[in-house]
């Protein structure tokens, strides 16, 4: 007679085989993430090679370890229980504690990695030293359109206040000029009135001195004709007072004429007498010479102005006047 089989032994079975499955697929999934595809290697191309890395001996490749799988504990074999008289329900087992998987240690880099690395830094170091090169050319070169739009707008104030002085020194040496050509005419104009003024002055003083010549002319010579007529009155009556006394003497052919020269005083007495031009009958020149001395005092103006004039008298004697 064959033995019932229990049923947790069957159950116990299909554990036991699902954790050797389990642990199958970790051990699997382990080794596929441990391998690593080999990284490719990057050419690039320059214009001067890089120096070569130096060379290294070829490192002995290391065997790949695996760990080994872990021991996985199997639960004890069932125990029959005792006979009870009643079947208590059986607790589910607990599941069995993961497997225990040690990291794989990463691989030594190689020297072509190593070679790579290094060029990868010069080249990131050489690109970041021409950026900074080209942000500092970019700086100076703002820096230096800055500086010259600075020079520039301060060129172009300069520039704007020249010509704002210049405008402003020509509009006042246009005023001045003005003024002064102003005051020049003003000037000017001054100068011709005052001129003509000067000159219509001078022609009324002319004037007037032409007149006033004019009127001392006229009364001078008003006053030379009333004295010139004053003399010829006291002279004829010097004249005929002389002729009076003259005693013509006889036989005397003609009428001869005889001058004399008499000088007078204040008095009317005779000073001197002197013959300016005989008569050509000394009888008669010494009959007219005798009758001047008898004639005094002759008659002589009161004026003495005119009395200087008549003072030397030319008188002329004929005998048959």
């Amino acid at each position: 007679m064959q033995a019932a089989v229990h049923p947790d032994y069957f159950v116990s079975g299909l554990l036991a085989a699902g954790v050797h499955l389990l642990l199958l697929m970790f051990l699997v999934i382990g080794l596929s993430w441990n391998h690593k595809p080999p990284e490719p290697v990057v050419v690039e191309l320059w214009r001067d090679a890089p120096e070569p890395a130096p060379r290294l001996a070829p490192a002995a490749p290391r065997p790949i370890e695996v760990a080994p799988p872990p021991e996985v504990k199997l639960p004890p074999p069932p125990v029959p229980p005792p006979p009870a008289p009643k079947a208590e329900p059986k607790p589910k087992p607990e599941p069995p504690p993961a497997p225990s998987i040690e990291p794989k240690p990463a691989p030594e880099p190689k020297v072509a990695d190593i070679a790579l690395r290094e060029k990868r830094e010069r080249d990131k170091k050489l690109r970041e030293e021409k950026a900074a090169d080209a942000a500092k050319a970019k700086e100076e070169q703002r820096q230096r359109a800055e500086a010259d739009k600075r020079i520039e707008e301060e060129r172009k104030r300069d520039e704007d206040a020249r010509r704002k002085q210049e405008e402003a020194e020509r509009k006042r040496d246009e005023d001045a000029r003005r003024k002064q050509e102003e005051t020049a005419r003003k000037e000017q104009e001054k100068r011709t009135r005052e001129a003509m003024a000067q000159q219509l002055k001078a022609a009324d003083e002319a004037r007037a001195a032409r007149e006033a010549a004019e009127a001392e002319r006229r009364a001078t010579a008003q006053a030379a004709a009333q004295a010139q007529r004053q003399i010829d009155e006291y002279t004829g009556r010097i004249r005929n007072a002389i002729r009076d006394k003259v005693i013509v003497p006889p036989g005397i052919g003609g009428n001869p004429q005889a001058e004399f020269e008499v000088r007078l005083l204040g008095n009317g007495t005779v000073a001197a007498v002197r013959l300016l031009r005989s008569s050509g009958v000394a009888a008669y020149d010494r009959a007219v010479e005798r009758a001047i001395e008898l004639a005094q005092p002759l008659p002589v103006p009161s004026d003495a102005e005119i009395f200087q004039q008549m003072r030397d008298l030319k008188l002329l004697f004929r005998p048959r006047d």
